[in-house]
């Protein structure tokens, strides 16, 4: 995969049977994702800079949950990356101290 078309982010979205939520949330946890699962099955899972086929792990999930279901997939690239701060100030500096 080449860097100018690498995904940054990608970030999913399910909801599962309740039933199958822990096992999903390990598996997930496993290969690196961050995941957010509710108690009802919905689930929100970001994956920082994701390698391999994202089709295979899909397929992997509802092998786990033992049932197929829909997934939200949304990636997303860095065109550009800015950090805003605050510029200090001499009265900032003052009343800091």
């Amino acid at each position: 995969m080449s860097t100018e078309n690498a995904i940054d982010l990608v970030r999913w979205t399910f909801t599962v049977n309740p039933e199958h939520k822990q096992a999903l949330e390990t598996h997930l946890v496993d290969l690196g994702a961050e995941v957010f699962a509710g108690a009802d099955g919905q689930f929100v899972v970001l994956w920082d800079e994701p390698e391999g086929e994202l089709d295979e792990v899909v397929e992997e999930l509802w092998d786990v949950a033992g049932v197929s279901f829909d997934v939200t997939h949304e990636t997303f690239h860095r065109g550009n990356l800015e950090v805003y701060q605050q510029e200090e100030t001499e009265e900032a500096d003052r009343a800091a101290a």
